[in-house]
Formats: structure tokens, C-alpha cells, sequence
């Protein structure tokens, strides 16, 4: 079953990002333009590649700048 924004969303929460700002956030803006900075983007990789079972390597983190781009990724990666 694909992975879901919202279980993304949720994620995020449990890593201690603040609930104003996951609840801001447009999945097609880039993330750091939206709060999501230099030290929540890679505790959101690691928990990410926990939960869901998935590499996510510096270059492939690089290039992740939405939160669908984030969602795509990984759903391509778990299948």
C-alpha cells in the first residue's frame, strides 16, 4: 500500500516538528522555503527511512524539495 502525505505528516510530528508548521505546509512548495530547515529535513530522512523501510542517500535527499516529491520517492523506493 503507497505511503501517504498524511502518514508523512505524521512522521514529521513525532520528530518534533511544530504542528503550525506541518500544518502550513503546501506539499507542491519547497519544504526549507515553508520552515522545514537545515535540521528537521535530515531527522525527517533518517525517521523516514525507519518507518518505511528506504534508502534515502545524501543525492537522493538533495533532490527531494517538496513534500510530494518527499511522498513520491519513498513509494518508489518501498515498491
Amino acid at each position: 500500500m503507497p505511503v501517504q502525505i498524511a502518514e508523512v505528516f505524521a512522521l514529521m510530528n513525532e520528530i518534533g516538528i511544530e504542528k503550525e508548521v506541518i500544518d502550513s505546509i503546501d506539499p507542491d512548495a519547497p519544504l526549507i522555503a515553508q520552515g522545514i530547515d537545515s535540521m528537521d529535513f535530515p531527522a525527517l530522512a533518517i525517521a523516514a527511512e525507519k518507518k518505511f523501510g528506504v534508502d534515502i542517500s545524501d543525492t537522493s535527499a538533495a533532490r527531494l524539495k517538496t513534500m510530494n516529491d518527499f511522498v513520491r520517492f519513498i513509494n518508489e523506493k518501498a515498491s
